[in-house]
């Protein structure tokens, strides 16, 4: 009872902090509103939608016929498997992506190098639904495969792992053509990209940190990182990816009447992103579901407050 009461605190303190709001959604939403399929495998929408931008930036300015783009599933392969699909990609100019956890996009282009930024940022500016700006989308970018391929020296055994090709050093963008693009303007993105970069680099700290967590203080050290990533780059798919999975889990778990663990996942959402209406008003309902009707109360009604304001 202590410890669920301080876990709510955590939970009331971090939504009370609250500026920004997002529209809440219905409790148990169905997984098909929220993952796509591939391959009979789910894969979280914020990395399908960074994967189709990833494939409009590489062909800005240039023919497409020229331009190889690679969905690598890392589910399940091993780095030898990694290197042979690298060794086997086309192109003078072969760069690596991750977007997600286990789903990575490899490129190769056949005659150039360069990708225009003018057309990438006329691109981008022109989608109205675009989920991510393009200065963040290389928060996903990897580096080069000549990047890549040192990280092979090391002996590489078990589940493949981005954090072993992220290199600690930000890779170069010099490959983003520049002319026709205000000096500052360049050094604007160019600072951005910077920026995402490091914040990816520190949610693969946490990504570290919780895999060998062996208490709860060692996991919440983790979701503390992410939770400060997330401030910096919200829309960075390696944590928009890890909140979707744990909705899921959520659901997974109230589906066979696991309320507590399915508590637990929403927890873990909101300590990461403090204004997930859909989150709280969910966690409040399993508050309710568990009994604890004033706690619930409470909950649910800061998660509609925070619905309301995002019509004013």
């Amino acid at each position: 009872m202590t410890a669920l009461k301080g876990r709510l605190r955590t939970i009331l303190s971090a939504v009370l902090l609250a500026v920004v709001v997002v529209f809440i959604i219905a409790l148990f939403t169905r997984d098909s509103a929220r993952v796509v399929t591939v391959d009979e495998a789910p894969v979280a929408q914020s990395v399908m939608d960074a994967l189709k931008l990833i494939a409009k930036l590489e062909t800005c300015g240039v023919d497409k016929s020229n331009v190889v783009g690679r969905v690598f599933d890392a589910r399940g392969k091993t780095a030898a498997d990694f290197r042979k699909a690298l060794e086997s990609l086309p192109g003078v100019s072969r760069r690596v992506w991750m977007p997600g956890a286990d789903r990575w996009f490899l490129v190769g282009h056949l005659t150039t190098n360069s990708v225009s930024l003018a057309a990438a940022m006329e691109a981008f500016s022109s989608l109205q639904t675009a989920k991510c700006s393009l200065s963040e989308l290389f928060a996903s970018y990897v580096g080069s495969v000549d990047d890549v391929m040192p990280a092979f020296k090391s002996d590489l055994k078990g589940a493949l792992l981005p954090e072993w090709f992220v290199t600690k050093d930000i890779p170069s963008v010099k490959w983003l053509d520049t002319t026709g693009v205000d000096a500052d303007i360049v050094e604007s993105t160019l600072s951005e990209i910077r920026s995402v970069q490091a914040v990816r680099r520190e949610i693969l700290e946490g990504n570290m940190a919780a895999r060998v967590a062996k208490g709860i203080k060692e996991e919440r050290a983790a979701v503390e990182i992410w939770s400060k990533c997330f401030q910096r780059n919200p829309r960075d798919p390696f944590l928009l990816e890890r909140i979707e999975r744990l909705e899921r889990n959520a659901l997974g778990f109230l589906k066979v009447s696991k309320v507590i663990q399915a508590m637990k996942c929403y927890e873990t959402i909101i300590l990461i992103q403090p204004t997930n209406v859909a989150a709280i008003h969910n966690f409040g309902l399993c508050l309710k579901r568990i009994g604890k009707a004033d706690m619930a109360k409470q909950v649910l009604d800061r998660a509609k407050v925070l619905s309301q304001r995002k019509g004013e």
